[in-house]
């Protein structure tokens, strides 16, 4: 059987926030896009919040409000760290609001508007992080919004969370400018909770009348001058089941989710509304790995379809999407691109030939070339070869593949990942890649 045709301007390879957003830009600028992914991306794996930078230079204890917005911490980020794609981007860098804004209104209804400084969230680990996006079902939790005392609800034989110690470990935040804090432990009538994970609890919460048991326990359990109630975060799966606004409206207050970890249900959520988004678009989700790929304006085949484009995004992750690959050496596996290490003042390909276990340091704080390794890019994201040039006419990269970041660790990663997606989408949507 032969396989399918598909002609496009713009081919994105990478399934996750920087290939969608690349692939919104490049089709709201007028082009053809197909998308291929061999699987949904790592942004289900995020807390469903958005980190763009935080400032490197900010003191430590100093008022929550004294924090910079995301484009000014940005700049900071960028004159400490040279490498960083921040730094690498110059003057582009300045487009990080209109990116931002550009997935906020591609994502709505799922996420929140921005605001010119960040919100600060909770973590269930009691910390607070500061965020440039988030969902609107964790907004309502952005500690320099409570009016009143931040309650955080534990639900009774639930173990994802432990209230009392969440409230305790925000009380550090007061001093700061946030809100006192009081742990309440509520009875939703929800059968046995002990056993059930993230997404079983999220479902549950589906179920019609559960949401408005759980916020009638909320409301019973509230204490005077309560501002806003911070709830473990499982509040659904789909968005069209609202699930926090029901939760909410039987509880009379702001009802806020905590951040995520893995597995995080904000993240599916985020995932789901990136695929939504690519569908409204008209974009063409292509499944499955691409094979004999040369470079732009040559046939590549995916799965049962053969797809021509002239101009590429790569958007293919690190080590998790398998962007990045080690084979003898840390390489680039779709169009064997070389990768770069840094490590203090040195740098290049010959670093990343190291071996992986001296890549890494013992202090996590510290840098780790490993986790930073990925393509060096040029101030318009095209790859660079070994030589320092452009590798291929055409040919873009955004996310994680780019080097210089460590996008699990250093706050920056889907910042990096809308940014740079934003910026390699408008550029592939037009000849010669031009702003």
């Amino acid at each position: 059987m032969s396989p399918r045709a598909v002609a496009a301007e713009v081919l994105v390879v990478g399934g996750g926030m920087a290939g969608t957003i690349a692939a919104l830009a490049a089709r709201e600028a007028g082009a053809r896009v197909v998308l291929v992914r061999r699987a949904p991306g790592a942004t289900a794996l995020s807390s469903g919040a958005v980190g763009v930078a935080p400032d490197p230079f900010a003191l430590p204890g100093e008022p929550l409000r004294a924090a910079r917005g995301p484009l000014e911490a940005a700049r900071r980020l960028a004159r400490l760290r040279p490498d960083h794609p921040y730094a690498v981007l110059g003057d582009r860098l300045e487009a990080l609001p209109d990116a931002l804004a550009f997935a906020t209104r591609a994502l709505a209804p799922l996420l929140a508007p921005p605001l010119e400084r960040p919100r600060f969230l909770a973590t269930s680990f009691g910390t607070a992080v500061p965020a440039a996006l988030c969902q609107r079902s964790q907004a309502a939790g952005d500690l320099l919004a409570v009016g009143g005392t931040l309650v955080v609800a534990g639900l009774a034989g639930h173990l994802g969370l432990d209230a009392a110690l969440v409230a305790a470990s925000l009380e550090r935040y007061r001093a700061r400018g946030g809100p006192p804090t009081f742990a309440v432990e509520v009875d939703a009538g929800l059968g046995e909770l002990g056993l059930l994970r993230p997404h079983e609890l999220a479902r549950r919460l589906e179920q019609p009348g559960a949401a408005e048991a759980l916020g009638a326990a909320i409301r019973a359990a509230l204490p005077a001058g309560a501002g806003a109630v911070l709830v473990a975060p499982v509040l659904g799966l789909r968005p069209e089941a609202q699930v926090p606004e029901r939760v909410a409206g039987a509880a009379g207050i702001a009802v806020a989710e905590l951040l995520a970890d893995v597995p995080s249900m904000p993240g599916v959520r985020l995932q789901a509304a990136l695929e939504a988004a690519l569908a409204a678009a008209g974009v063409e989700v292509v499944q499955g790995a691409i094979q004999g790929a040369t470079g732009p304006g040559a046939p590549i085949a995916a799965g049962a379809t053969e797809i021509t484009a002239a101009r590429w995004v790569l958007a293919t992750g690190r080590f998790v999407g398998g962007g990045i690959a080690r084979r003898g050496t840390l390489r680039e596996p779709a169009l064997g691109l070389p990768v770069q290490a840094a490590e203090g003042r040195e740098a290049g390909v010959d670093l990343a030939a190291r071996p992986a276990a001296s890549l890494t340091g013992a202090a996590r704080v510290g840098p780790q070339p490993l986790l930073s390794a990925g393509l060096r890019v040029d101030a318009r994201l095209r790859p660079l070869d070994a030589r320092g040039r452009p590798a291929a006419e055409g040919l873009h990269a955004a996310g994680a593949v780019v080097g210089g970041h460590e996008h699990a660790s250093d706050g920056t990663g889907l910042g990096v990942a809308i940014l740079t997606g934003y910026l390699a989408g408008r550029a592939a949507a037009r000849p010669g890649g031009g702003e």
